[in-house]
Formats: structure tokens, C-alpha cells, sequence
């Protein structure tokens, strides 16, 4: 059966996502941050040969421009971005296989307080594209999984309760549900041929409207 690798296991969509991929008789493996700590050097030489790859570790501190030290922007780069280039690097995965970035609104659009967050998604957008490229002649594809404002403990931690019932009454489709995320990474996963470089937004129709 197909072995996928995939960080952020243990987050609202993460978990999701691997509950549904095992559902579908796929063999996630998911190390914990303590086993795996994206922060330092990645040792993944005891992962087997690998049928994909979903990058859905990310961290999201809010600070304004004049209150961030360069720590908070190199924190959320390291995870947020470089340890999936790092990880696309050293994982062994096999050729024809799918890789998928979970990426943000944030890819292509921002908000006050979100610079860290909003500059790590949008180099993880211009990574994923690039990757896209360099990885074709494996046929590897590569692409970005940008959900909106999904129902998970993080978005509720981040947005106060009026900002919560504002979204839920704004968004056409209403708050993204974590299985809606999980639906296109198992498509992605299992079914894709041809997509690559490319960024899907899974959003509910909320950026029509403006973040």
C-alpha cells in the first residue's frame, strides 16, 4: 500500500488528513515535533521509500512589524518554509509520487500582525512552484493546498468571537471544514497526473470577498 510522509500530524487539519488518507488504506507516517523537530537538523534516514509527501507543520505568532526580532521571522521561515524544502530534499521519495504544501491565504494575500506568517507562506508558494519545476524530470508534482479560515482550535486561538461570527456570516460557503482540506489532499495524493506548481485554494469563496 502507499506510504505517505506527513508533518503537522498531530493540528486540526493534520489530523484530518490523516485520518482520511488512512481510511483510504494509506500507511501515514507522522512523527511527533519530538521525534521530528523541524526547528534543527532533519535526520529522516530511517523513513522508508515514500509514495508522497504533505507539509502541514506551520506556525502562526502575531506581532506587529515593530515588535518582531528576527528570531520570530526565522522561526516561522524554518518551519513554516525551509524544513519543506529540506524535507523534499532528503526524504526518499519515489518518482510519479505527489507532494503537497499546506499553504494559507496568506500565500497571496495579508492582514496586520501577520508579517512572519504572511512572508514564510508566500516564499513557501514561490518554493512550491519552483520545486514543481525542478522536480518534474522525476515526475514528481508539487502543489500548495491553501485553506481559508478552517474550523480548527488555532483559527478559534487567533480570531475573537465577533471576528468568528463575522467570518461564519461572510464567507459564501461558510467556515472551511477540516475534512474539505483533507477531501483534495487525498485527490492530490491518490488521483493526480498532471497538476503541478499550482496553488488551490480550498477557501469556502471567502477570498472573492477580500481577507
Amino acid at each position: 500500500n502507499m506510504k505517505i510522509f506527513l508533518t503537522g500530524g498531530s493540528g486540526g487539519i493534520g489530523k484530518t488528513i490523516k485520518k482520511t488518507l488512512e481510511t483510504n488504506q494509506i500507511t501515514v507516517i507522522s512523527p511527533s515535533s519530538k521525534t521530528l523537530d523541524l526547528n534543527y537538523d532533519l535526520n529522516v534516514n530511517n523513513y522508508p521509500l515514500l509514495d508522497g509527501f504533505i507539509h502541514c507543520a506551520g506556525i502562526n505568532n502575531i506581532n506587529t512589524y515593530n515588535k518582531l526580532t528576527p528570531e520570530d521571522i526565522f522561526n516561522s521561515y524554518k518551519i513554516n518554509t525551509t524544513s519543506f524544502i529540506e524535507l523534499c530534499s532528503k526524504l526518499k521519495i519515489k518518482n510519479k509520487s505527489n507532494i503537497i504544501a499546506i499553504g494559507s491565504l496568506y500565500a497571496t494575500q495579508t492582514k496586520q500582525g501577520r508579517t512572519p506568517y504572511t512572508m514564510s507562506k508566500h516564499a513557501l508558494l514561490g518554493a512550491v512552484k519552483t520545486l514543481a519545476i525542478e522536480m518534474s524530470s522525476k515526475q514528481i508534482k508539487v502543489n500548495m493546498v491553501s485553506p481559508g479560515f478552517v474550523d480548527t482550535p488555532l483559527t478559534r486561538k487567533n480570531n475573537l468571537r465577533n471576528r468568528i461570527n463575522y467570518l461564519e456570516a461572510s464567507i459564501p460557503l461558510g467556515l472551511t471544514s477540516p475534512q474539505s482540506i483533507a477531501d483534495v489532499c487525498n485527490f492530490l495524493i491518490t488521483q493526480n497526473q498532471a497538476i503541478t506548481g499550482q496553488n488551490l485554494i480550498v477557501d469556502g469563496g471567502y477570498s472573492l470577498i477580500g481577507i
